[in-house]
């Protein structure tokens, strides 16, 4: 077995940490985060059932022979095999770009960690307060694992770090409710090694590679967990091993910093939710110009310029290069398009899923984006990656200057969002697909969920109007 005297055994430690979670460690506050982390995916993964990409994925699915199982995904009547399901979910719940985040590890654990959590649950029987402690344990090891490759090093090489680092968290979950020990979980988290991957290459023709990266993510770490069940074996030292995820992945990992407060910091409380469809980069400076909205008159057809300032990796993945920007060809190039998102807002007083489509086809949308420009702002660039900050400046025709800093976007943990905001956000989602009954069945199942019950619960109403 290979040694190493210089690093932390990272990979025993969080399988043994996972191997050994129980719901009654879990502090109240944690508990009540889970269910809202749960609730507000399971709006998304409902929602997202009727979308181009994931009827195209269902289509192939069925071609391979995949719809020949058991297990349910939240807003459909169908069912799949295990993997399918966790693909589907996963994929799904990341499509609209609409879930959790955790900006200190730049990532959106939710999608791949809770639909790998559901599938795996159908599949061994489990309750629901074991699904809390699975989706608990999945988050504490994808956040650390990213934490651990140094999340803006590992990024800057290119990769896609919610998919990277997903495998892990979704393996994690999967493994706790298939009831592996904390051994089956070290071959787990090594066989999951091979199944790491995804770059930001989407990004150049707004692919659905995106969603496909985070329901492969979810489908791997629940076969991860599956395979060392029945005794096959993963690498050892997966994650900090001289070939292990932290030093192939990054050029400066710190193994240290998955570590830190191991069980009595979690992880979990640090997650956010977002009140809009886009990267969260794009999020602080659609809060500022809701802000300027609410103090001054503004007319879009005489707004001479706007100036939108980020921090540098911000700049990068949501402002550039600006020409592209300012002409999204699709839905996906839309979701990280500050440009666009920011016309949008201007224009309309929100930004929402369904004003994509329509401002892809607006010359006022389009005529405005132009006179938006984004730029690498000192101040922002300092705050990150503690927040995502920006400052929103806007010239008008007649000279007048207007400007907003946010320090951090709505829905992170100093920032929630209330409660009636995510209830609406649950109902604008789900109502549609699953009616009013469905969508108020759904909700207090989830809410129940700390109290026992039946898993089934979750899937009674899955579908009411959708294929």
């Amino acid at each position: 077995m290979e040694t190493t005297s210089t690093q932390p055994s990272v990979t025993a430690r969080l399988a043994a940490f996972c191997a050994g979670l129980r719901f009654e460690q879990l502090p109240a506050e944690v508990v009540e985060r889970t269910q809202l982390l749960l609730m507000d995916l399971a709006g998304i993964i409902v929602r997202a059932q009727s979308l181009d990409s994931t009827l195209a994925m269902k289509e192939t699915l069925r071609d391979l022979g995949q719809d020949r199982g058991a297990i349910h995904v939240l807003g459909t009547r169908e069912t799949w095999t295990p993997q399918a399901a966790a693909l589907l979910a996963g994929a799904a719940a990341h499509s609209l770009v609409f879930h959790d985040t955790h900006p200190h590890a730049q990532l959106h654990p939710g999608a791949r960690v809770i639909a790998a959590g559901l599938a795996a649950a159908q599949r061994a029987g489990a309750g629901p307060r074991e699904l809390l402690v699975a989706i608990v344990a999945g988050y504490e090891v994808m956040i650390r694992v990213a934490l651990g490759v140094n999340p803006l090093a590992h990024s800057q090489r290119g990769y896609h770090l919610s998919a990277t680092t997903g495998v892990f968290g979704a393996a994690a979950a999967a493994g706790k409710l298939l009831g592996l020990s904390a051994q089956q979980l070290e071959h787990a988290f090594g066989t999951a090694l091979s199944a790491s991957a995804g770059t930001g290459q989407f990004a150049v023709n707004g692919a659905w590679t995106k969603r496909f990266h985070v329901g492969n993510a979810a489908a791997n770490g629940l076969l991860a967990a599956a395979l060392a069940r029945r005794g096959y074996t993963g690498a050892t030292q997966a994650l900090e091993g001289r070939e292990g995820f932290f030093k192939v992945y990054s050029p400066e990992p710190q193994p240290e910093a998955a570590l830190q407060g191991l069980g009595t910091q979690w992880e979990i409380l640090q997650s956010g939710l977002k009140p809009y469809p886009c990267c969260r980069g794009i999020h602080a400076p659609l809060d500022a110009v809701m802000a300027l909205h609410a103090r001054h008159a503004i007319d879009p057809g005489r707004i001479a310029s706007v100036r939108v300032g980020m921090a540098r990796r911000s700049v990068y993945v949501v402002g550039a290069p600006q020409e592209r920007r300012r002409n999204p060809q699709n839905v996906v190039d839309c979701q990280f398009s500050t440009h666009l998102c920011v016309a949008i807002a201007l224009t309309h007083r929100r930004m929402g899923w369904d004003d994509y489509e329509p401002a892809l086809a607006d010359a006022r949308i389009r005529a405005l984006m132009q006179r938006i420009e984004v730029f690498e702002d000192a101040q922002c660039e300092a705050n990150f990656p503690r927040a995502f900050s920006a400052v929103v400046e806007i010239r008008t025709t007649e000279g007048q200057c207007w400007r907003e800093f946010v320090y951090a976007p709505r829905g992170e943990p100093e920032t929630m969002l209330s409660a009636a905001e995510l209830r609406a956000k649950f109902s604008l989602l789900v109502r549609g697909a699953l009616g009013e009954r469905g969508e108020e069945a759904l909700f207090q199942a989830i809410a129940r969920l700390p109290q026992g019950g039946a898993l089934a619960d979750l899937f009674e109403f899955s579908g009411g109007n959708t294929p």
